[in-house]
């Protein structure tokens, strides 16, 4: 039997974990902005399609939160300074 059939690969280990992080690091920020600055069902939104899209699709999740981190959320820290 052939083990790369079995076990994925290390790269491939290190991308889903790296992609991992990057969804949590999102939903944290998202969830701790105040109602103010991201509207609750846009939060809803920013969290539902990181998570959903991480574990259905793996990247399309990692996708999603870099287009919050350097879309709304580089916006809203920029409105505080």
């Amino acid at each position: 039997m052939h083990t790369a059939l079995i076990s994925p690969s290390f790269p491939t280990v290190l991308l889903y974990a790296a992609s991992f992080i990057l969804v949590m690091w999102t939903v944290v920020d998202v969830a701790r902005r105040p109602s103010s600055d991201l509207p609750p069902r846009r939060k809803a939104a920013w969290i539902i399609g990181s998570v959903i899209g991480w574990l259905l699709f793996g990247i399309v999740g990692a996708v999603v939160a870099i287009l919050y981190l350097v879309g709304p959320r580089r916006r809203m820290n920029a409105q505080r300074w």
